[in-house]
């Protein structure tokens, strides 16, 4: 008879993993996004740890990595309606979350599809945040593509989006492969946090490895 594995999905153990990722995924979003910033570069890298959290433990717990950033980034800015680009962080953890809780974060084809989806609702959500809290321009180096749009007769909501939509698929590319990767690289009990739910082949697969047992 095979050893079983600790549940980890369960009881103290998965607050425990919760207690360190949550605050680590902060941390990740908030040197990412320093270095982003003094580096000028046209990224923002403010949102690796919130894919990566909501990867190994879910979209609500990825979701509350990555408010808690923007609400910490926001108060060290001195802009406390920056916070509001916490609905980018929400919307990256929830597409990469319950892709994985449904079994649809496993290949290379799932990853990409999971990058362009989050790069699609980040520009989405983030022009009309950036446009209410900056005006459009954020002091970051995606100021530059915003500007050369604006000289090209767009509107200001026109230009932070379209500027967002190669700039976020190559932001969250980043982000969500990282965490794709990691998650690939972790043992299958531990792939176990995000509360997967089990379609037909999974179940027909956990019942395999149950008799198994």
């Amino acid at each position: 008879m095979a050893m079983k594995s600790v549940d980890a999905s369960k009881g103290k153990l998965r607050g425990t993993y919760m207690a360190i990722l949550i605050p680590l995924g902060v941390a990740i979003n908030l040197v990412g996004g320093q270095v982003a910033g003094r580096l000028q570069l046209p990224l923002f890298l403010d949102s690796i740890g919130t894919a990566i959290v909501a990867a190994i433990m879910g979209p609500f717990v990825g979701a509350i990595a990555g408010v808690l950033f923007n609400i910490i980034s926001s108060i060290i800015g001195g802009n406390l309606m920056g916070s509001l680009f916490g609905l980018c962080n929400i919307a990256t953890a929830f597409i990469v979350g319950f892709m994985v809780r449904y079994g649809y974060f496993k290949t290379i084809v799932h990853a990409i599809i999971a990058v362009v989806a989050v790069a699609l609702a980040n520009a989405l959500l983030g022009a009309p945040i950036a446009v209410v809290v900056y005006g459009g321009i954020q002091g970051s180096g995606v100021d530059l593509a915003v500007a050369g749009l604006l000289a090209l007769g767009n509107d200001i909501l026109s230009a932070a989006f379209i500027a967002r939509v190669p700039i976020n698929l190559v932001d969250k590319g980043i982000a969500v492969l990282i965490a794709w990767l990691i998650l690939m690289r972790l043992p299958d009990n531990l792939k176990n946090l995000a509360g997967k739910k089990l379609g037909k082949a999974g179940k027909e697969e956990a019942a395999a490895q149950a008799s198994e047992e």
